[in-house]
């Protein structure tokens, strides 16, 4: 199970902790109206520069803002929804430190990922969660059995998503030879292949084209990510941003056909426009 920040649980909706001055202040003026009538008197002023406005919207700020620094608390506790130094304790009470350069959510998602992953049984999920835990990986991909049979090959990527130097996935290999290799497995460590794929489109707009293929380029790494295809039709859709009216003679690496991507591989975008 590979876990994504789409499938965390949304922060559950809390109105009591997440009122504004405006919502407290005026229970308040509904209540002292209500309060009055019952007492058969009449109302008091509580519009702005009213004595009753002066002495009681103040508060109702204060406790707005009381309910925020309670809300901002309460999440704190849950590892799906902290940040910053109060997501750095949950990983260490699991055992789990953060890396250099490493952002929240990349943190976050290692850490759910453990979690979820019972570890010992040295298949392909131990040897990727055992990897991640090395300061320098940010990707890794294991693959079983590609050589012969005891084979165990990991494929890395750095903490900015782009293949590793073949010195550095030497050093990952020798970091896990004696620590973390079941007995018998033939580890190996390899630069995460690139997977190039090229798009090349007319498009009718009056919009520069620089600024359009780098917009393009990204919506198409976006629909990529964790994909094992690209659609013709859906990244022809990509196409159509604001500036674009129509398009022809699109080509995904010179076809109009799907395109199968290496598991194993990062894919890079290049994109053509005319």
């Amino acid at each position: 199970m590979t876990i994504k920040l789409t499938d965390l649980p949304a922060l559950p909706s809390m109105p009591i902790l997440q009122e504004t001055p405006e919502e407290i202040y005026r229970r308040w003026v509904n209540r002292a109206i209500t309060l009055a009538q019952e007492r058969g008197l009449p109302p008091p002023p509580t519009d702005e520069g009213e004595y009753f406005y002066d002495l009681w919207y103040p508060l109702a700020q204060e406790i707005a803002e009381q309910q925020a620094l309670w809300t901002y608390g309460f999440i704190q506790a849950f590892p799906i929804w902290a940040d910053e130094e109060f997501l750095d304790a949950h990983g260490w009470s699991d055992g789990i430190v953060r890396k250099e350069g490493e952002d929240d959510d990349t943190y976050r998602l290692r850490m759910l990922d453990r979690a979820y992953t019972e570890e010992g049984s040295g298949r392909e999920r131990d040897y990727e969660t055992w990897a991640l835990e090395i300061e320098g990986v940010g990707g890794v991909i294991a693959r079983e059995k590609e050589r012969h049979d005891n084979s165990i090959d990991l494929y890395l990527t750095d903490m900015s998503g782009q293949p590793v130097t073949p010195t550095f996935a030497l050093q990952v290999k020798e970091l896990m030879w004696d620590t973390k290799r079941i007995a018998g497995h033939d580890l190996d460590t390899h630069p995460a292949p690139v997977f190039v794929v090229q798009l090349k489109a007319h498009l009718m707009t009056s919009v520069a084209l620089d600024g359009l293929a780098a917009t393009i380029r990204e919506r198409v790494l976006d629909y990529g990510e964790g994909r094992s295809k690209l659609i013709y039709n859906y990244v022809a859709a990509l196409l159509l941003i604001p500036g674009v009216e129509d398009y022809d003679t699109f080509t995904l690496n010179g076809g109009v056909e799907d395109i199968e991507l290496p598991v194993t591989s990062v894919l890079q975008v290049e994109v053509i426009l005319s």
